[in-house]
């Protein structure tokens, strides 16, 4: 499904300082880049410790407790458990500048893989909005305004004119042009009659339509439209598992190696200090942070903005077979182009002015809401 029609135009992107991961990082630069200037500015070592500890807690609080969960929980070792270990290192080593720098760096990129999260997240909240809250239903000859999650199958219920369909059904009543944009991608306004079927969030037109629900809210167009979108974010490429699967074997082995380099020096008499520093520059310098992340960061932002933008991804694998195409076929008015007629040109003949040729046929037209007369009014 795709259309420029389909887009969300009035999404607001989540603030990043509603974040907590954000405010977290930024809060550890800010103490860290405090930390610096006082060195500078001759403040007492104890306080600069203090401040740079302050900066380690405060930024690596949320990669920590991960690191700590999928240990307990998991029993698996990942990039968290690495970075987690060499700044505790550091800083039992007296070098608490370096660890608050490590926890910062760290703490920038799970920042921006969670407010990557949150937009996608925020994508299926917008495309949620596309639906109605309440229906005008009809029961016991009375028109109820009830919330559209207490529709049931074979509830008539009023659509009025302008009004977003509540659910899908088939129509009972009435005649109207309805807006199939958000839902199938058409361009223009398809005119509905008895007997026709309409879909959930799609924009009835000028007339009053009545419908007979043939589905629950929850399991409407719209409804499983968002759930393949969310089972597109979950799902992951072949790229994806392969990391993943990279990273489980790798970062144990990162440790494991880190901890041979700290112990097996010293025991032939190598300062162990030393030897602790480097295995701790090891674990930090091996540490695949930035390929793990990059790939489903990558996937989840890109299936989140095709989303807002009315593109319905199904799948990480197949965001990544996109690298792979070479031809697109476009299969209908709409998806290259808005779908909505315009006058560009006025050609008088005959003496008639363009301004008198244009109120004559917008006069005629003032009572139709076919698509060419609404391009003339």
């Amino acid at each position: 499904m795709a259309c420029p029609s389909c887009a969300l135009p009035g999404v607001q992107m989540p603030s990043p300082w509603r974040n907590p991961q954000v405010v977290t990082s930024v809060t550890s630069g800010l103490l860290l880049l405090f930390g610096f200037a006082g060195g500078y500015a001759g403040l007492p070592l104890p306080f600069q410790t203090i401040i740079y500890l302050i900066a380690v807690v405060t930024g690596g609080y949320y990669f920590g407790r991960e690191a700590f969960e999928s240990l307990v929980q998991e029993r698996e070792i990942g990039i968290e458990m690495l970075m987690a270990t060499a700044a505790i290192i550091a800083g039992l080593m007296g070098q608490w500048a370096e660890a608050a720098m490590l926890v910062f760096l760290y703490s920038i990129s799970e920042a921006a893989e969670g407010y990557t999260a949150e937009r996608a997240r925020n994508a299926i909240r917008a495309l949620m909005d596309l639906a109605p809250k309440t229906a005008l239903v009809l029961r016991e000859n009375q028109e109820l305004r009830i919330p559209v999650e207490q529709l049931r199958v074979g509830d008539l219920f009023i659509v009025l004119p302008g009004e977003a369909i509540a659910t899908d059904g088939d129509v009972t009543g009435g005649r109207s042009n309805v807006n199939q944009a958000p839902v199938t991608g058409e361009s223009l306004p398809v005119e509905k009659v008895v007997g026709a079927k309409v879909f959930a969030a799609t924009i009835n037109g000028e007339g009053s339509l009545t419908v007979r629900a043939t589905k629950t809210f929850a399991d409407n167009t719209l409804s499983r439209i968002i759930h393949l979108v969310e089972e597109a974010q979950a799902s992951k490429g072949r790229s994806q598992r392969f990391i993943e699967r990279f990273g489980k074997r790798y970062s144990p082995s990162v440790l494991a190696a880190g901890v041979l380099i700290a112990v097996l020096p010293p025991l032939f008499g190598l300062p162990w200090q030393e030897w602790l520093l480097r295995a701790t520059v090891f674990i930090v310098a091996a540490a695949p942070c930035a390929l793990v992340i990059s790939i489903p960061i990558t996937l989840v932002a890109a299936i989140g903005t095709a989303g807002r933008n009315g593109i319905l991804m199904k799948g990480g694998v197949h965001m990544e077979n996109l690298a792979k195409v070479r031809v697109i076929a476009m299969d209908k008015t709409g998806t290259l182009t808005l779908g909505r007629p315009e006058v560009t040109d006025i050609v008088a003949l005959n003496g008639y002015s363009e301004v008198l040729i244009l109120a004559g046929a917008a006069a005629l037209e003032s009572r139709s809401q076919h698509p060419l007369a609404q391009a003339i009014l």
